[in-house]
């Protein structure tokens, strides 16, 4: 009964942002603009390639190169949803539903992961779920255009395979499902690599920090011996990581020179942390000894090899399978254009000028809104205070979050002529094909909702604190929201017999039922259309057959 308050208010949330009972919904098109065209002719696509079990790596928008879904998002993990929509409706409105339905489905499954497998109260997992997908950051205006953006729902349904299978009993169903969500994360990469890179991203930094204040990944795995290690030793091993990581940087990047704070920063040739490096390295071999070394790399090896489990296995053979996948269609497209043109993202930075502490969240701020950042800011003042007698690591982790919402809230600004995401980001491998750095804040609202109920996991013996981090997320809720109904929903004309509004023409406001046209038909028609480069797409293929 009272998942069912869930159900009601995430429904009448999603059914006033969707317009569902207006008539709009269910006789035009989602979107005004040629963005949601090309999105509903993708999920036609998967329709059409899945009922005549054609190549689906194929779509004829640069008809007749082959293997161009490289060139844009694929949306294959829409697939399973639009295509049992689009056997009972018109291509509109099966592209809204299911949208709808991907976004219904995320809220549900992240509310079983706090409830369930975390374990918090209702009220904490009901209000931890209505803050995420209430965010103004996470549902607004433009996923009605760029639906991709609502993939940060498809991670909570994957999260939930991950644990149900970790938590299964031992037996090939929980190794088949070990797979099958290892399968379905890494297919978040060829869907749409902002959010499966983006997702990927927030995870190892969860590790790390994990790693970082527990020293360990689990009770269950090799512990480094750390305690028989010097300090001179453990420095001289961390510049040794540290030189080699900046001279690895320095070859993909090509070097870097940037202003910060009037001062000229450059650095370029990777040669001299390089050498740094090695001189590090042969130091830490001096200091400890070569045969100390020698058996402290192979009690590792020893101990990796017996903590490797049969569920890790399972889930690392599912996640090579679809890493395989996204290599197979995209690497062709990625080796022939691996960035955007320099202008495109010089476009999405925003430039903010730097009044005072005061008003740092008004004057810095890039996105619909600042709550999550007030939240945790807010949240490590508060682990901070003598009363709630908050331990260390859970202060540690606090300091973690703060860390990484500081540099999510700074990545797409330009103060004073600096920009980290020029300065650095643009070049790390991952970062480098991202065009619009804001795509970091849906997927940085769903790492704060699950570290925020991680932390209360850890403060089940401080009810004081707990109820403060509840309070907070209520205030917010009251205080901080804004509600975007989905577009005009005036995708018009596109089924005109001519076919002009998937030509790309932009279509008139005038309302126009959905007729009975042949899909299949139009579906032909739009593979003489002239290549359009979206905000997901790159550039055409280089090929004599691209139209």
């Amino acid at each position: 009964m009272r998942a069912s308050a869930l159900l009601v208010v995430s429904l009448s949330y999603l059914f006033y942002v969707f317009d569902i009972f207006h008539r709009r919904f269910w006789t035009v098109g989602l979107g005004d603009w040629i963005d949601p065209y090309f999105i509903n002719y993708l999920l036609e696509h998967w329709y059409h390639a899945l009922s005549t079990l054609s190549d689906p790596f194929s779509p004829p928008m640069f008809y007749p190169a082959q293997k161009t879904i490289g060139y844009s998002h694929s949306l294959i993990l829409y697939a399973p949803f639009y295509v049992p929509l689009r056997v009972f409706f018109h291509p509109f409105q099966a592209y809204s539903l299911s949208l709808l339905v991907v976004i219904e489905t995320g809220i549900i499954c992240l509310y079983v992961v706090l409830r369930r497998f975390l374990q918090l109260t209702f009220v904490e997992s009901l209000l931890l779920t209505v803050l995420f997908f209430s965010s103004p950051n996470v549902i607004n205006g433009t996923i009605g255009v760029w639906s991709q953006r609502a993939s940060v729902f498809l991670v909570p349904p994957i999260l939930l395979l991950i644990l149900l299978s970790w938590r299964g009993r031992p037996g090939r169903r929980r190794f088949a499902l070990a797979a099958l969500s290892g399968f379905l994360a890494t297919l978040l990469f060829p869907h749409d690599f902002y959010s499966g890179f983006l997702a990927f991203f927030f995870a190892t930094v969860f590790g790390i920090a994990w790693v970082s204040v527990e020293g360990h990944v689990s009770s269950a795995t090799w512990r480094p011996p750390w305690s028989s290690w010097s300090v001179t030793e453990k420095a001289v091993l961390a510049a040794a990581a540290a030189s080699g990581a900046w001279a690895a940087y320095l070859v993909g990047s090509g070097g870097v020179r940037t202003r910060m704070l009037g001062i000229r920063i450059a650095s370029q040739d990777w040669r001299r942390p390089a050498v740094l490096c090695l001189l590090c390295v042969t130091v830490l071999v001096w200091l400890r000894g070569a045969s100390r070394l020698r058996l402290d790399l192979k009690t590792a090896v020893i101990n990796t090899r017996l903590g490797s489990s049969p569920w890790t296995r399972a889930l690392a053979l599912g996640a090579t399978a679809g890493a395989a996948v996204f290599l197979w269609g995209y690497l062709p497209a990625y080796s022939e254009h691996p960035r955007f043109p320099e202008q495109d993202l010089l476009n999405q930075i925003r430039v903010r000028t730097w009044q005072g502490w005061t008003g740092i969240f008004h004057d810095l701020n890039a996105y619909d809104t600042t709550r999550s950042f007030k939240l945790v800011a807010l949240v490590a003042i508060l682990a901070w205070m003598p009363w709630f007698r908050i331990d260390r690591k859970t202060r540690l982790y606090v300091l973690w979050a703060l860390a990484v919402s500081v540099l999510v809230f700074v990545m797409p600004l330009q103060v004073g002529g600096f920009s980290i995401w020029l300065s650095f980001f643009r070049h790390v491998p991952g970062f480098s094909v991202i065009r619009d750095p804001t795509r970091v804040v849906f997927l940085y609202e769903l790492a704060v909702i699950l570290a925020g109920a991680l932390l209360l996991t850890r403060l089940r013996q401080h009810p004081g604190y707990r109820a403060a981090i509840c309070g907070l997320c209520a205030c917010f809720l009251v205080a901080d929201h804004r509600v975007d109904v989905l577009g005009a929903m005036a995708r018009t004309g596109a089924l005109h017999s001519d076919g002009a509004g998937l030509a790309g023409s932009r279509p008139s406001h005038r309302t126009c039922a959905p007729t009975k046209t042949n899909v299949a038909t139009l579906f032909l028609r739009s593979t003489s259309l002239t290549p359009i480069l979206l905000s997901g797409m790159r550039c055409p293929p280089t090929s004599s057959a691209t139209v």
